[in-house]
């Protein structure tokens, strides 16, 4: 339908002309309906005065009757004999007596109903329906409708007295479709009667079958009870115009009804020509204004069909005019069209500049790099010509516009762009987007020239660029990835180039890396050590060893430190110092992290109340919003006590300022949580850490620990951590105490705990009971 509609109004003639004759079919459509509305109220109103003239007369023919049977019913009532027959009960007489009121009064059915209840000239359902008629009609008319098995029945009762009354004569009249059909025979138009009756379930039909119980009649039939209300029925023949007249059965309730209907497409008859009348006026009528607005709409458009054609040229790209004939709106349209047609041509030439060029710099940006790879690759492939790509990484640059702004930010972009420039007129230089920048260099160049071209750019930055008044010293680094390596592939080439930048950068900034196969394998191996890292922390292939930590003021242990295993299911063991620098780059150390604290605190929940557990804190998890609510919520669940929980962190943490750390280890600490300061001595501020804020614990290096024993200088230092720990009431632990010399210098100077393969290697879980009540003097 959308694309016949899409047809049918392609041109603004065709849709004028549509407009307009919709507007008079509509116009017609309102007098039509209007015409019809009119038509049936008409026809209504004329059918509706029709069945009640109908419903009249049925009213007083059987009055009439009524009135005739009362008096044939009272002539037998009050004869002397046959009263006497009902006293003595001569039955003979009796039924001698009803056939002869039966052929009399011209009915089927007369009837003896005596004072016991049995009736005499009846059987079944019709004997058992009267038995108790002149019971329910005592005190009212003498006539009603009966309804039996479906059959409905008009009786009329008279007493028999002697002088009190011993019986009751009754004549039953069905009304049956004879009777039905002699009343329609008395109207002027053919209307269908129909006698309706309640069924057990309170539902009203057609006593013939002729219409289905339904909501419709029963409404029509309630309605009538106060009036004669015109209903229009569904049924199975047709629409149909009814009213309904109740008729009051032996007790006062309607258990009957006369259902008097016209079908409507009959009533409609006379107004048939009318309405055709009107439907052939109203085609003719659309005709003769499609016709017109045709010849209107052809007026009205075609001094727009030039400014249509010449709109397909500009769309297509063609420079385009179009004459412009007198000064109205159609002329002034024509001149705007003109001028626009001339500014869409210049903003297109813009566009496309602006498409592949950046705006910065106005060197060529990614797309316009890109193409240009494709082109070169492929052409390389044809002649086997050389192609290199040297992807370029600005240091620094962050700190440029922190602390210069980015307006200075922006020049400096801008005058590395032509530095660049200048040094690769060989090449395609392209700033890529941020501080990334690009250089091709193919054809025919000397093997070596990308290597000079990267020595030169290291050189022209070496010393500080001036960009808007200031000297900002900055450098590049650089990878360089060469088309025959790749098989002429653009992605893998960039992905080379890239891997070779990585490496740059790795290697201390400001050089430049050629791609090595090593590379590629090195990246694929990282990225399948994330992949299985991801999988380990769904599967659950994590666990933790415990490392004892031995207290020798108190001579027992006094805690653990959680050791993270991986063992993968193909590689077996993997060791931490592979995968946690992988974690902690991807964020995966966030999960791993919380996996640690929820098993080590559900694990030390179980020890002795004065071994506690300590666990190390990557930089990255420390300085997560979420951090202190994952220890509040292992600590919830576990019911291990803070004071029980010693958190490992390395200065490497205030790395990114010391104001937000410092705040979150005052947070663990009004906890309870204890903290220590991990690999103390191997940084350049851990005194200066240690005057922030007030560690619980310092660890001292192994580095230092190893030596102690036989280097002299090793053994000051140890002397001087352990009195400024006791000095500022802090822990001092020992790590990696692996020989009896070793702790013997220790003890001497004073060291609190020890932590190291002379009192045992980490262990698994199991283990740990066994160890708890170990000597140092015993175990090795």
């Amino acid at each position: 339908m959308m694309r016949l509609g899409a047809i049918r109004f392609r041109t603004l003639r065709g849709r004028l002309a549509v407009l307009y004759t919709g507007m008079f079919a509509a116009a017609l459509l309102v007098l039509a309906v209007t015409a019809q509305v009119m038509i049936r109220a008409h026809a209504q109103s004329s059918v509706s005065a029709e069945l009640v003239a109908s419903g009249s007369v049925y009213d007083g023919l059987w009055a009439l009757r009524a009135k005739t049977l009362t008096g044939t019913v009272d002539v037998l009532a009050h004869d002397f004999g046959f009263r006497t027959a009902v006293g003595t009960g001569d039955r003979a007489t009796i039924e001698s007596a009803l056939a002869t009121l039966r052929d009399r009064a011209g009915v089927d059915h007369a009837m003896l109903i005596e004072a016991d209840g049995r009736v005499i000239g009846a059987v079944g359902p019709l004997a058992d329906a009267i038995a108790h008629l002149p019971d329910q009609m005592q005190g009212r008319s003498r006539d009603a409708v009966l309804v039996s098995q479906n059959r409905i029945y008009r009786v009329v009762v008279s007493p028999v007295m002697a002088p009190m009354q011993i019986g009751s004569v009754v004549l039953a009249l069905p009304l049956d479709d004879p009777e039905m059909r002699g009343l329609e025979r008395l109207s002027a138009i053919p209307l269908t009667a129909t006698m309706l009756y309640r069924g057990d379930r309170g539902t009203w039909a057609a006593a013939d079958g002729s219409i289905p119980p339904g909501r419709q009649l029963g409404e029509l039939v309630e309605a009538s009870r106060t009036g004669r209300p015109l209903a229009t029925l569904n049924l199975p023949d047709g629409h149909a115009f009814a009213i309904a007249k109740p008729l009051a059965g032996p007790g006062g309730q309607a258990a009957a009804a006369l259902l008097i209907r016209y079908p409507l497409r009959a009533a409609l008859a006379p107004y048939r020509p009318l309405q055709i009348g009107l439907g052939v006026a109203g085609l003719i009528g659309i005709a003769l204004m499609v016709f017109g607005s045709l010849r209107l709409a052809r007026t009205i458009t075609q001094p727009l069909h030039a400014l249509d054609a010449a709109a397909r040229h500009l769309e297509e790209g063609a420079r385009t005019e179009v004459a412009v004939t007198g000064d109205d709106e159609i002329g002034r349209l024509a001149h705007s069209f003109n001028r626009m047609s001339q500014g869409i041509i210049d903003r297109e030439n813009q566009i496309t500049h602006l498409a592949f060029h950046d705006t910065l710099t106005g060197l060529p940006n990614r797309a316009s790099f890109r193409e240009a790879l494709d082109q070169g690759l492929a052409r390389t492939s044809r002649t086997g010509e050389q192609l290199a790509v040297l992807c370029l990484d600005l240091d620094g640059f962050k700190g440029v516009n922190d602390t210069l702004g980015h307006p200075v930010g922006d020049a400096l972009l801008c005058a590395l762009g032509e530095l660049l420039l200048r040094l690769a007129p060989d090449g395609l230089v392209s700033r890529l987007g941020g501080d990334e920048f690009a250089i091709i260099l193919a054809g025919q160049y000397n093997p070596d020239r990308p290597r000079e071209l990267a020595q030169a750019v290291l050189d022209a930055t070496g010393r500080p660029v001036e960009a808007a008044g200031h000297q900002i010293a900055t450098g590049f680094s650089i990878g360089i990835a060469q088309s025959h390596a790749t098989q002429g592939e653009a992605d893998q080439l960039l992905k080379n180039a890239d891997l070779a930048l990585y490496r740059a950068k790795r290697d201390g900034r400001g050089v430049f890396r050629f791609f090595e196969e090593a590379l590629d394998i090195a990246a694929r191996q990282r990225r399948q050590l994330e992949l299985d890292l991801r999988e380990a922390l769904m599967t659950g292939q994590f666990r933790l060893n415990f490392q004892p930590i031995y207290n020798l003021k108190a001579d027992r242990v006094g805690g653990f430190e959680a050791l993270l295993r991986w063992n993968h299911p193909i590689r077996g063991e993997v060791s931490p110092v592979q995968f946690i620098p992988v974690a902690e780059e991807t964020g995966l150390i966030m999960g791993i992290g919380e996996w640690v604290f929820h098993e080590a605190c559900r694990v030390a929940a179980g020890w002795p109340d004065h071994v506690r557990i300590a666990i190390n804190v990557s930089p990255i998890q420390f300085r997560s919003p979420g951090f202190l609510a994952i220890v509040l919520q292992a600590l919830s669940r576990s019911g291990l006590p803070p004071a029980r929980l010693e958190i490992e962190i390395t200065e490497s943490v205030f790395l990114d300022g010391e104001d937000n750390v410092l705040n979150m280890l005052h947070q663990l600490r009004a906890m309870g949580v204890r903290v220590a300061l991990d690999d103390f001595g191997t940084g350049y501020s851990s005194l200066s850490y240690l005057r922030s804020f007030p560690f619980d614990k310092i660890k001292i290096d192994r580095s230092f620990i190893t030596g102690v024993a036989a280097d002299p200088s090793s053994a000051a230092i140890v002397r001087a951590i352990v009195d400024l720990a006791a000095a500022l009431h802090m822990e001092i632990t020992a790590e990696g105490v692996e020989d009896d010399s070793q702790l013997a210098c220790l003890r001497g100077e004073g060291c609190d705990n020890i932590q190291g393969y002379l009192f045992s290697r980490p262990v698994e879980i199991a283990a740990i009971q066994q160890l708890l009540p170990a000597k140092l003097a015993y175990a090795a």
